[in-house]
């Protein structure tokens, strides 16, 4: 299932740079308007009780119509592990252990447009993605007297509002550092109780050319 969320979002990517170069001049060619690799290490604290704060890896490609400022088109791949403590389902006659705890592990696909502006050296972005949250979600069965922990895969919607504040130290290499906003907008699972989570990260950009 991720290979193929990856191969069709950047297939999108690629086939929406791709139809914007016919009309590019050889110093302005699609190629230059790729940056990849973004690195990005961060830390975010969720709203939710069920969860703790956590380190975050991201990584993003992004296409830049009109080469450093003005619209860009971007995908990011975000991915962060916490711990989490839930309760277990029993009954009145059971006196095992009344909660679960266990790291997870979260990926985040996220798309969209944005836009950044400012001058040679220090620039600024914005953006809202929508994507998707992959994770395993742990159930408990009781079985005589002992707990069986499953994990169970699932998926639901979710979206990253981004802010960026660039610093170039060359025309197509910078510094960044950001501050994000998660949201899963669906009361389910670790999200119960809240589905916000907010932190910031420092990174490094660079053209593919």
């Amino acid at each position: 299932m991720i290979n193929k969320i990856v191969f069709l979002i950047s297939f999108l990517m690629i086939s929406v740079g791709s139809f914007g170069q016919s009309n590019e001049t050889d110093e302005n060619n699609f190629w230059k308007r790729v940056f990849l690799p973004s690195i990005d290490v961060g830390y975010q604290i969720p709203n939710s009780s069920l969860l703790e704060g956590s380190v975050r890896f991201g990584t993003s490609i992004e296409y830049r119509v009109k080469n450093n400022n003005d619209f860009f088109i971007r995908l990011n791949y975000d991915t962060y592990g916490a711990r989490y403590n839930l309760s277990t389902i029993g009954n009145a006659n059971n006196s095992i252990t009344n909660s679960i705890q266990g790291t997870v592990q979260f990926t985040d696909f996220l798309i969209a447009p944005g836009y950044r502006l400012g001058d040679n050296t220090w620039r600024i972005m914005f953006s809202v993605m929508p994507g998707i949250k992959l994770y395993e979600f742990p159930t408990a069965t009781i079985d005589g007297q002992q707990v069986v922990v499953s994990q169970e895969g699932k998926s639901v919607f979710t979206t990253s509002a981004l802010t960026t504040l660039e610093y170039y130290f060359d025309e197509k290499s910078a510094f960044t550092i950001s501050l994000f906003q998660n949201q899963v907008w669906k009361e389910v699972d670790f999200w119960g109780d809240g589905g916000s989570a907010v932190g910031f990260s420092i990174g490094f950009i660079t053209s593919l050319m």
